[in-house]
């Protein structure tokens, strides 16, 4: 049993209360020295020598126009103007040959900004006067003027655009404009000239090259017109773009294709004149009717048939006249087939002589491609020498033609830059350094909050600033008792808890620190990784308990868990010792019933970062614990909190138990020791977990501490 004392567990922390005394009274001392400092830094600056920075623009862009620009320079173009060309440019600005140029030209090395040592060159001279090796190295006078030239000129390309900046700083403003446009002169004449440089070296090399190909094309031609000559494979044909036995082939195809043609036609018309000869139709055939004796004849033969048409009206068949009419018109079928007969000759005829002309064309034509099929060899070497000289004279070609457009540039002197200047130095009016009044706000804030930081950092050095926590056990719940009596344990005194290990047998414990006692407690929940741990009160008709719940789930907290603490007892307790609550606040039956939701029956603990459900309104029965709406609610804490403590007794202990992480039985020091087993035995009889019994130590009522004193 414990005196009932406060106890400092073995852990500190931070008393901003401290931290903001040492701030204020340290803040008068801080404010004047800033001020001080800002004071003088702000004058010293106005001692520094001003220095101007001019700014001077440039575009890059294609400086060729529209009428002269070539067709092939598309590519040449796309390179000068992506962001990787614009790069190449800014770093061709800032080469030192355009440096030393742009020195020479101004004159800047008679210039005492430029041209004189600085501090360390005047004390290696100093140092070199007696005799002692100088800091640094030996540096000549133009290293010296482009070093400083170098140093106060910018060179930057525009985000995003094809914009290049060039900005010089000087002490004397108009000196910083004159650099500023002067190196942007120069790149552009530096430019120009190695276009013109470019496009000498490429006529002279173009020169060389059309002399060598001229001579190769000339020899080309040659060789292609000896080999023609000597393999016969003259040109003919209307284009002139066929050898002859080629051109011959192709007569004779025509010549072939138009015979065959007349002997179809000509046999076509005797098989049906033919035809016509034995059905006695042959006179109304177009070949036959347009025959001038056939005509005749059919003239005559209506006219005789007309005749005896006329006579027979009047006569008999047997007449004379009759008979002599019919032997007239028998005797004039007999002409009109004699003479279809000799058209059908002629036909026949016809048809003989495209035959055997058929026939001859098909012999030359088979002797044409034996000359034609001989000459193929011939003709691929000479095609293949007809390509060499078609390429030899495209290039002379090209060659020629990019000749005569370098020469007239040239001679005209048009070689235009791929950059404008869009934006000239003009002399600046205002000092770009120092900015006195920027600069002294900078360093000023950047000072003080150095100081406020020197401050803070030596007082918690010091230790002045950090603050032992003090805990003095989890407060008695109050029993409810008779008018004018009172319990004979303190309802807010401090209760010392002792762990000890799960064996049943309460033989041999031996009572140790406390905070040793309840830190075993929580390491053991942490290392299990217990989700929900049931707390349950070794016997249940105990008039009053210790608020054990309470002290373990503000060390979790403590341990940086997200813990949640809920009340199933009936009076309460544990709500009113954690955040001040009543009987008549909203909980966890208010929950199970639908009246309230999380938000509202969620409290937060007043010393530590642990929350609090209270029993509610009323009391849950074991039954409402077995639904499933309670399981649910069980189910979504779980996914909200690392740890959920459920301090309940009896049945509804006993109902929670086999869902439990873990299990701790609770019991008071000052009972007998067999007092503290029914109540472990009965957890242990419905959970498989590990059950830990916790003893906890009430002191009476006269050792009750101040409760100013009391920590959770």
């Amino acid at each position: 049993m414990t005196d009932g004392r406060p106890r400092e567990i073995d852990d500190v922390e931070l008393d901003m209360r401290a931290l903001f005394a040492a701030l204020g009274r340290a803040l008068p001392w801080l404010v004047a020295f800033v001020l001080v400092v800002a004071i003088a830094l702000f004058f010293g600056l106005s001692l520094v020598t001003p220095r101007y920075t001019a700014e001077a623009k440039l575009l890059i862009e294609r400086g060729e126009s529209a009428i002269t620009q070539n067709a092939g320079d598309t590519e040449e173009a796309r390179a000068l103007l992506d962001a990787e060309g614009v790069a190449s440019q800014v770093q061709l600005i800032g080469s030192r040959d355009l440096a030393e140029t742009v020195v020479k030209q101004l004159g800047l090395a008679d210039l005492p900004e430029f041209n004189q040592p600085s501090l360390i060159g005047r004390f290696d001279q100093m140092l070199a006067g007696f005799g002692i090796g100088a800091l640094s190295g030996p540096a000549t006078t133009d290293e010296r003027v482009f070093q400083r030239f170098a140093d106060r000129l910018s060179v930057y390309s525009v985000d995003k655009t094809r914009v290049i900046t060039i900005d010089f700083s000087s002490s004397d403003p108009a000196l910083a404009a004159r650099i500023a446009n002067a190196v942007a002169d120069q790149y552009l004449a530096l430019d120009r000239d190695a276009k013109r440089a470019s496009n000498a070296d490429a006529t002279t090399w173009l020169e060389a090259q059309i002399a060598d190909l001229r001579v190769k094309v000339t020899d080309a031609e040659a060789k292609v017109e000896t080999f023609r000559t000597g393999s016969d494979l003259f040109l003919g044909g209307q284009n002139n773009n066929q050898s002859l036995s080629q051109q011959k082939l192709t007569d004779l195809n025509a010549e072939l294709a138009r015979v065959q043609a007349v002997r179809a036609a000509a046999e076509a018309k005797a098989a049906t004149v033919r035809k016509g000869l034995s059905n006695d139709t042959a006179f109304d055939m177009p070949d036959v009717l347009s025959s001038p004796l056939i005509q005749r004849l059919l003239e005559q033969q209506v006219s005789l048939r007309a005749q005896i048409a006329q006579l027979s009206a009047t006569l008999l068949p047997a007449h004379p006249r009759i008979r002599e009419l019919n032997a007239q018109l028998a005797d004039l079928d007999a002409q009109v087939k004699r003479e279809t007969g000799r058209i059908l000759k002629s036909i026949e005829a016809e048809a003989a002589t495209a035959r055997a002309s058929e026939a001859e064309i098909n012999a030359d034509l088979a002797r044409a491609k034996t000359v034609a099929g001989q000459s193929n060899d011939a003709e691929v070497q000479l095609r293949a020498l007809e390509r060499e000289a078609t390429a030899e004279r495209d290039l002379l070609e090209t060659y020629l033609r990019r000749y005569r457009e370098a020469t007239s540039r040239q001679a005209g002197d048009y070689l235009p830059a791929d950059a404008r200047v869009i934006s000239r130095a003009a002399t600046p009016l205002e000092p770009s350094f120092p900015r006195r009044i920027p600069i002294t706000a900078a360093a000023t804030t950047a000072l003080l909050l150095l100081a406020l930081v020197f401050v803070l950092v030596r007082e918690l050095a010091s230790g002045r600033a950090l603050r032992r926590i003090v805990f003095d056990g989890s407060p008695q719940a109050p029993a409810p008792l008779p008018s004018g009596e009172r319990s004979g344990r303190s309802d807010t005194a401090p209760t010392p808890l002792h762990a000890v290990p799960s064996d049943p047998s309460l033989a041999g414990l031996v009572a140790v620190d406390d905070r040793d006692s309840l830190r075993a407690i929580v390491d053991r929940i942490t290392a299990a990784k217990a989700k929900r741990v049931i707390l349950a009160p070794a016997k249940s008709e105990a008039a009053s308990r210790p608020l054990a719940a309470v002290a373990l789930a503000r060390q979790l907290s403590r341990r940086g868990s997200r813990v949640l603490l809920v009340d199933l007892h009936a009076d309460a307790a544990d709500g009113k010792a954690m955040a001040m609550v009543d009987e008549i606040t909203p909980g966890l039956f208010d929950l199970f019933a639908g009246a309230a939701s999380f938000t509202e029956v969620i409290f937060r603990d007043r010393r530590s970062r642990a929350h609090v459900i209270p029993r509610g309104t009323a009391t849950l029965s074991s039954d409402m614990a077995a639904s499933p709406r309670f399981a649910t609610i069980l189910d979504a804490l779980d996914h909200t909190y690392d740890h959920i403590l459920i301090d309940a007794a009896g049945e509804m202990a006993g109902a929670l138990a086999p869902t439990a992480g873990a299990v701790v039985v609770v019991a008071d020091a000052d009972e007998a020791e067999p007092a503290a087993l029914p109540g472990y035995a009965a957890m242990a009889a419905v959970s498989p977990v590990e059950i830990m019994l916790l003893i906890a130590d009430m002191p009476p009522l006269a050792d009750e501490p101040d409760p100013e004193t009391q920590a959770a």
